[in-house]
């Protein structure tokens, strides 16, 4: 395996990145997460999640899966199960459940006709959307003492690819993301579509909610961001169903975003190679940088906020570590 090492100062924050390239045919990176307890990052290559040491950086095991192609982890069970969604585009796919970390196959769900393009499971933990380029999302019931997904529903209103799936911080909401350009908001219990935004004029690609946060011991609304192909962040309430901010400034198609924990940054990044980070209050480009030379597929921020990891088309995945309180380099990993 290939490493290697930068360090660079954009808009008054140290950035340290760490480069991870995997020997094998590489890929484009589509997924990538951190472990719940952050220790670990894992990668999506060819039929194999290769999972790194964060502060070793280096690849310490892998887990084999059926997809050629993975699009999207997700965990569930306080982090004791893991979901990898995948497939062949145009031929199959579905969703594998592994034992965490151990990597043993739990179960495999691969009927799906096209590739599945997302995973996401409740915050809850009973529940898991799975969308896919055959135009469905599938709502599955996940009965963790069984360690078995059970299909609920099929949800059909999109007309497109559908590329992005996530539920409110409540579990109360689904929202998806297509190729139709639109986003929508579902009942996540009863599957019933609640409301559609169109106001994206191409593919949407990306969603992420702010986690929940109180102040004064009221929660503050729901948002969600949603990056697309029109080259904008858009930031939404998709609870009442408004759009709140657009966020311009991008120069190419947005494939990923990624909320800081602490709710302060949104992180936005694609086609241009370049990451940005968006002051979540406003439509306010806070700094970038240019963190790739090729496109930039995925996002992934670690549970304690320090860390952010990208990946590219050719298969290339970078870490990155800031801090910009006094602008100090926070830990090399």
């Amino acid at each position: 395996m290939k490493r290697w090492l930068s360090v660079a100062v954009q808009g008054g924050v140290f950035l340290l990145c760490v480069s991870l390239n995997a020997a094998t045919p590489r890929v484009p990176v589509t997924a990538l997460a951190f472990s719940p307890d952050g220790s670990r990052l894992l990668v999506g290559r060819h039929q194999t999640v290769q999972v790194y040491d964060v502060a070793g950086k280096k690849a310490v095991s892998s887990i084999s899966c059926a997809f050629p192609k993975i699009s999207s982890f997700a965990f569930a069970s306080v982090g004791r199960l893991l979901l990898v969604a995948g497939g062949t585009p145009g031929a199959s796919g579905g969703v594998q459940l592994f034992d965490w970390p151990a990597g043993r196959l739990v179960q495999s769900l691969t009927n799906r006709a096209d590739m599945a393009t997302a995973v996401a499971v409740n915050p809850t933990g009973d529940l898991v959307a799975l969308a896919g380029t055959d135009h469905l999302v599938e709502l599955l019931k996940l009965d963790v003492s069984r360690r078995k997904l059970v299909p609920l529903r099929t949800l059909t209103d999109h007309s497109r690819p559908v590329l992005a799936a996530a539920f409110s911080p409540d579990s109360r909401l689904l929202v998806t993301a297509s190729v139709d350009r639109s986003i929508k908001v579902w009942d996540a219990a009863s599957g019933k579509l609640q409301r559609s935004f169109s106001h994206h004029t191409d593919i949407v690609h990306c969603l992420s909610f702010r986690p929940r946060t109180v102040v004064g011991g009221e929660p503050l609304p729901f948002y969600c961001a949603s990056g697309s192909d029109d080259k904008t962040v858009r930031v939404w309430q998709p609870e009442i169903g408004r759009m709140v901010r657009i966020v311009r400034g991008h120069e190419g198609p947005v494939f990923a975003v990624a909320y800081s924990p602490d709710i302060a940054r949104l992180f936005s990044a694609g086609k241009e190679g370049v990451i940005r980070v968006i002051d979540a209050d406003s439509d306010e480009l806070l700094h970038h940088w240019p963190a790739h030379e090729d496109w930039i597929y995925a996002l992934a921020l670690s549970p304690d906020g320090r860390t952010l990891a990208s990946g590219d088309w050719a298969g290339s995945v970078k870490l990155w570590t800031f801090k910009s309180a006094q602008a100090h380099l926070a830990r090399i990993l």
